[in-house]
């Protein structure tokens, strides 16, 4: 029977290595929650947003109400009860029973109910407003965890590295060829990124709270999985393209505009207030014990029965709010009205100036951060990574000093961090300006 030996080689341990890499980088990316289905998640489970919402419906159903009359009245008067009496059917001299309507006339309802609708469409420009501020927030909080998960891998590779570097020294330094001090310096700076790699996991979990409130989950919640890579895409909208989209879209200008709008809604709606209104009232009076008898009475018209008798009245009448000791209170409303538009005009001219010059430090900001990004990937980094290797390499041969080695080192980790924070720095300079110009693009 033969016996047979099963050999692998260095490279098919590789390949193997690589492919079970290949399998876990998938399964964690699965894992992965991208930013847009964050937002989905947001947008349907943030408190906020559904009292925004509700407010909404509540205005619509403000609407339905206005366009109804007011409610009549109904009066029931008994009058001249002998007090050796309780009987309230037939002892009282009358019985009275009437019920009045008032009637809005020149068009009132139609008035408010324009005015209210007016409100839904400040309403729905808030419930916009929010939710696009909501989505800015959120892309940020997310943009800021991905960068703090960057810098811990930065630090912990940083710290792999180190320790890879004073294992190859260990027999160097058995042998008296690199001095304690040496050790002792790489031993100390592994210690201060394992300090740093401490306060960077701990901003994490400070920046879990902000999106979990955000989200609408549980504040202690630890179910969230960045993905690694960003989804960097160049912004070709010019500048005055955005200032223009700013003064269109931009739900705070809108809801101010809104807000105007109600107003002279509310100015049309007062100044009918100056227009009649018309009450009418019907009556139906029984008396008990016949017409009353008085020394006019004719004759003829005694029967000395005392039957009871019904009869009925009506009645129209008018408010005047024209008056003089009333108009005051219309006119003084429409004054009010008015003023308060010409500060609204106000605030909004000086909104909107603020809002583009926010713009155009944000367009600034996004292409800074852009210019930064291609600088540091295609030239800073690769050039300190290649002084690095070469230091290492020198260091080991004994041609340079652990000081070069690990001042190297530390510019190349702050270089890498420079250019994840130009990444950051990029998408959130995008986010601001979606939110400022009403904009959302989808990840």
């Amino acid at each position: 029977m033969k016996n047979y030996e099963l050999r692998i080689t260095n490279y098919e341990l590789r390949i193997a290595y690589l492919f079970l890499l290949i399998l876990m980088m998938g399964y964690t990316q699965s894992k992965a929650q991208t930013l847009d289905s964050l937002v989905n998640e947001a947008l349907q489970n943030n408190p906020q947003l559904k009292s925004l919402n509700y407010k909404i419906r509540s205005s619509e159903y403000r609407v339905q109400s206005a366009d109804a009359y007011p409610s009549p009245s109904v009066g029931l008067d008994i009058t001249q009860i002998p007090f050796s009496s309780l009987n309230f059917i037939n002892s009282p001299f009358s019985q009275s029973l009437a019920l009045s309507q008032m009637f809005p006339l020149g068009g009132k309802i139609s008035a408010m109910v324009d005015v209210e609708k007016k409100n839904v469409v400040i309403q729905q420009d808030n419930y916009q407003s929010y939710k696009l501020n909501l989505i800015a927030q959120l892309k940020m909080v997310y943009y800021n965890i991905w960068l703090v998960d960057r810098k811990v891998e930065i630090e912990q590779g940083s710290i792999d590295l180190l320790n890879d570097l004073l294992k190859s020294l260990s027999s160097l330094y058995e042998i008296n060829r690199i001095s304690q001090a040496d050790i002792l310096t790489i031993k100390s700076e592994i210690a201060t990124y394992e300090t740093q790699l401490l306060i960077f996991r701990n901003q994490r979990d400070a920046e879990l709270f902000k999106i979990n409130k955000l989200l609408g989950r549980d504040l202690d919640s630890k179910e969230i999985n960045i993905s690694k890579d960003l989804n960097i895409k160049p912004y070709n909208s010019s500048r005055e393209e955005l200032e223009q989209n700013l003064a269109d879209n931009n739900p705070e200008l809108k809801r101010m505009n809104s807000m105007i709008e109600m107003n002279k809604s509310e100015i049309i709606a007062n100044d009918k207030e100056k227009i009649p209104d018309l009450m009418l009232q019907g009556m139906l009076m029984r008396m008990p014990k016949g017409m009353p008898l008085t020394s006019k009475t004719a004759p003829d018209m005694i029967d000395g029965n005392g039957k009871t008798e019904f009869m009925y009245g009506l009645m129209a009448s008018f408010t005047l709010p024209f008056m003089p000791w009333s108009v005051d209170k219309y006119n003084y409303k429409t004054q009010e009205l008015q003023t308060s538009n010409l500060s609204i005009e106000s605030e909004r001219n000086d909104m909107q100036r603020e809002m583009n010059s926010q713009l155009k430090s944000s367009y600034v900001k996004m292409q800074t951060s852009n210019d930064l990004i291609k600088l540091y990937s295609e030239n800073v980094i690769p050039l300190y990574e290649k002084a690095r290797t070469s230091q290492v390499s020198q260091y080991q041969s004994n041609q340079t000093n652990i000081n070069t080695v690990i001042d190297t080192g530390r510019m190349l980790l702050m270089q890498t961090m420079n250019y994840y924070m130009a990444q950051v720095d990029y998408l959130m300079a995008i986010a601001e300006i979606e939110m400022m110009t009403g904009e959302y693009n989808s990840e």
